[in-house]
């Protein structure tokens, strides 16, 4: 199952409304056949600008960060239950890369100097097929005028 992590602005309310709230979000990933990773409480805050929601304007919200696993064919549907929901105010749900080993580095290589090292060779190796395309997409008008007619 991928990771999730879902950032969550909730109305101002009292420490046992927003409990509630949050256990009818952790049952909602439950349901779908997910797992909560972890629960981050960002405290409350004023919001970086007014944000309109469920017909009213906010200016503070409480913020959280909640870390879950689910299937990624849930994640469409429980995000429409969190728009649905009149306590949050708003809800983003942002897919956690997956870590991929890098290749560890070397005192020898790190010794090279920079045009031998084999990340230069491969930028400079990018950077040529860029300004072979480019040059290909050039168009030349061939006027007969040794100047540009329409230009001053």
């Amino acid at each position: 199952m991928p990771s999730y992590e879902l950032c969550l602005l909730f109305k101002v309310l009292p420490r046992p409304e927003i409990t509630q709230c949050l256990k009818r979000t952790a049952s909602k990933i439950f349901e779908s056949g997910g797992f909560i990773r972890r629960i981050d409480n960002l405290g409350t805050a004023d919001t970086p600008w007014k944000i309109s929601s469920h017909d009213a304007i906010h200016k503070q919200a409480s913020y959280f960060i909640v870390e879950f696993d689910v299937p990624s064919s849930a994640v469409d549907p429980f995000n429409n239950y969190l728009s649905r929901d009149i306590d949050i105010i708003k809800r983003t749900i942002f897919k956690v890369p997956e870590n991929i080993p890098q290749p560890a580095c070397t005192l020898h290589e790190e010794l090279k100097p920079p045009a031998y090292r084999s990340e230069v060779k491969e930028m400079i190796a990018i950077g040529k097929r860029k300004r072979e395309k480019e040059a290909r997409k050039k168009v030349q008008f061939n006027t007969g005028l040794d100047y540009m007619p329409f230009q001053r």
